[in-house]
């Protein structure tokens, strides 16, 4: 008689019959489909619910393309030349659009930069560099630039589109693939999923082949870098949302927003801390002057081979702190122990790139890319595991106070040994041998003594470290100011216990509190350009309704909105004829007193507590890491780690659901309690758009909002 198929095999032919029925146009019956298999009602019940949130979550993507093909371009807005499509992603040098150039029908990325941003020179020139940057780099892993310009007082840039996916999310999808009751972000569309579905296939059918294919994409990579390299441009932002994979497997490199450019001293510091903490070299971390070069790529790009492989970072640190305490001491687990498969060539090249001496990593990404390749086609690699003596002298580099004191206790011990063997050939009497241990006993407090003085000036050094990266390496980076008022507000507090530690020393008393009135005066400015931050909500008239001006109070605003975009405008020339950064801090600081001053004068009490509920609506996400709000609802190290998870998850996931998808799950980490603050600190939400940006985009008349 004719052997019954596995339970395997029908439930996969039951589901190829739906899909081809789907597929052919033609209507299923679930409840059907599912009486006629009771034994596989689990499985059918999950793949019917899989394939009803895919249709869900796609309808708004085929929606935009069928936009963007017709004859009269809707969109979201217009940009000189470009029609604004969906948004598709954002980060701290701007947000990115799927956009219509019309001249020339074809789709590109455009990249615009926040008004807010532009009053900064700093960060306008920064802008312009990142489009210089990627526009002077032609490889076929490189995501080209197609045009630069401004419009109405808004910059951007126009890049070739890539569609398909971020190695970020295809790390989500295949983490969430391997294990079902992880939470990763759905794909974007049903090809990046069959891309998705297809190496995770190869994952767990052919792992060989899965592991010749991540090493062939970070061979694309390191060779698109290396390209950049040569050229005298390092990327110093390599990491897996900053690659991208398209429908045909090949790989692109993004985002220049953090480049480093030969030769160019003015826009960044070469230690600065960079980039995005978990794939960022040591040298990055600590902030190393004259370190950081394209050997950092090298190590981000090994840190992302390694996540691929493993399907978890190098190091995974709940903090900041303990994040760069593992990079800076801590090896990573080597990948055969988290995955006996990988090969053990594969993982050898993976922690050559990972080395945290920057001499003993690849050095540069074209040797990279070689052992890579001689991996893929099965010859023997030029890496070589460190030696013992090696790992000693790696260990004793990122641990010389241990290693000094095991030195100095080996010496006293030995010195000791003498001693006892000469007092004993001596046979030296219970008096001489009583003066010895007094002796030993004084020197033992005596070195308790300088070692406690010795962490004093070693804590307080490391405070004023924090005081220098918050003024000479964050001031000007954007999107930095809630990190700078966390930095800035940690070293006050630990200033506070210095002071309260040196209560007998008063010349350090007075030091001390000399330093304490110096961040407060910088948390107080920074307080003070956050709030006249707030003024690009005046110029929208949902904002402005919300508030309930009068006539009088809406001229006034109209009259500093153009005053200070006068400013601006006047603020801008030749980088040779600008005034030193210092001068134009403090003129942009005054600016900001001022526009805060007439923002106090033209607004009541009520209405200026109200701006500031609009603003935060406004932030969406990106609320939750500012300080006031952190302190306010009392977040916890576990919620602000998950929130920031959902924030960056936000960040590379395109299309309109996703701003309010991680609202939803971010408001669903917190309390009641922290959610009746919440409430009290946006207040009601507002009636009509509020737009996140501070630019006006001109919305045709046929187009919907994608907030109804």
């Amino acid at each position: 008689m004719p052997l019954e198929p596995d339970p395997e095999s029908l439930r996969d032919e039951v589901i190829l019959k739906i899909l081809e029925a789907l597929e052919g146009g033609r209507d299923i019956d679930p409840e059907s489909i599912i009486a006629t298999h009771p034994e596989l009602v689990g499985d059918l019940e999950s793949f019917l619910a899989s394939h009803r949130d895919l249709a869900r979550l796609t309808a708004p993507f085929r929606g935009s393309r069928r936009a963007e093909l017709g004859d009269g371009l809707p969109g979201i807005g217009a940009i000189g030349d470009f029609r604004l499509l969906r948004e598709v992603g954002r980060g701290g040098m701007g947000v990115v659009y799927e956009a219509m150039q019309v001249s020339l029908r074809r789709r590109v990325a455009l990249k615009v930069m926040p008004f807010a941003d532009a009053l900064d020179p700093r960060r306008l020139q920064r802008f312009r560099a990142e489009a210089w940057a990627a526009a002077h780099l032609h490889h076929e892993r490189i995501v080209p630039v197609y045009a630069i310009g401004s419009e109405r007082g808004i910059h951007y840039f126009a890049m070739q589109f890539v569609e398909g996916q971020s190695l970020s999310m295809l790390i989500g999808e295949l983490w969430r693939l391997e294990d079902a009751r992880a939470l990763s972000p759905p794909q974007d569309n049903e090809a990046s999923r069959l891309v998705a579905t297809e190496i995770s296939s190869e994952r767990s059918s052919n792992r060989r082949r899965y592991f010749e294919r991540v090493a062939g994409l970070c061979r694309q990579a390191a060779l698109g870098l290396e390209y950049a390299h040569q050229a005298g441009i390092v990327h110093r932002d390599v990491k897996p949302s900053n690659l991208l994979l398209d429908l045909r497997g090949q790989l692109w490199i993004t985002d220049f927003g953090l480049a480093q450019v030969a030769g160019d001293t003015g826009l960044t510091m070469t230690g600065e801390m960079l980039g995005t903490l978990r794939y960022a070299s040591p040298e990055q971390l600590l902030a190393r002057r004259g370190i950081v070069d394209h050997r950092s790529d090298v190590y981000s790009l090994g840190a992302t081979l390694y996540e691929l492989l493993t399907l978890r970072p190098p190091f995974d640190g709940k903090d900041r702190n303990e994040l760069i305490r593992q990079v800076e001491r801590e090896e990573p687990p080597p990948p055969g122990s988290l995955d006996p498969a990988i090969p053990r060539d594969l993982e050898t090249i993976v922690l050559k790139a990972l080395r945290k001496e920057p001499s003993e990593r690849y050095a540069t990404a074209e040797e990279f890319a070689d052992d890579l390749q001689r991996f893929v086609e099965g010859r023997p690699i030029e890496a070589r595991r460190p030696t013992a003596s090696e790992r000693l002298r790696a260990w004793s580099r990122r641990h010389p106070s241990i290693f000094g004191a095991g030195v100095v206790v080996l010496v006293l011990v030995s010195i000791a040994s003498l001693v006892s063997a000469a007092l004993i050939r001596q046979e030296q009497g219970k008096t001489l041998v009583a003066r010895k241990k007094a002796e030993a006993a004084y020197r033992r407090e005596r070195q308790r003594a300088e070692e406690a003085e010795a962490r004093f000036r070693l804590a307080r050094r490391a405070v004023d470290e924090l005081i220098e990266v918050s003024e000479e390496e964050l001031a000007h980076v954007p999107g930095m100011g809630g990190l700078r008022k966390r930095l800035l507000a940690s070293v006050l507090g630990y200033y506070r216990e210095f002071i309260d530690e040196r209560r007998s020393d008063p010349d350090a008393q007075v030091e001390l509190r000399d330093t304490s009135r110096r961040v407060e005066t910088i948390l107080a400015d920074l307080a003070v350009l956050r709030a006249a931050g707030d003024l690009y909500l005046l110029i929208q008239p949902s904002a402005l309704d919300d508030l309930r001006l009068d006539d009088s109070q809406r001229s006034r605003v109209a009259e500093l909105s153009a005053r200070a975009g006068k400013n601006w405008m006047e603020s801008f020339g030749e980088p040779s004829r600008l005034p030193p950064p210092s001068e134009r801090e403090r003129l942009a600081l005054e600016q900001a007193r001022a526009n805060k001053a007439e923002v106090d004068r033209i607004l009541s009490p009520v209405q200026q507590g109200r701006l500031r509920q609009l603003a935060l609506q406004s932030e969406g996400p990106a609320a939750f890491r500012e300080p006031e709000v952190v302190q306010a609802l009392r977040l916890s190290p576990s919620q602000r780690e998950r929130i920031r998870t959902i924030d960056d998850l936000a960040l590379v996931r395109p299309g309109e659901p996703a701003r309010p998808a991680a609202m939803s799950r971010i408001l669903a980490q917190l309390s009641p309690e922290q959610l009746r603050r919440w409430d009290e600190l946006i207040g009601e939400p507002i009636r009509g758009r509020l737009s996140a940006f501070p630019w006006p985009i001109e919305p045709q008349p046929e187009a919907k909002s994608p907030d109804r």
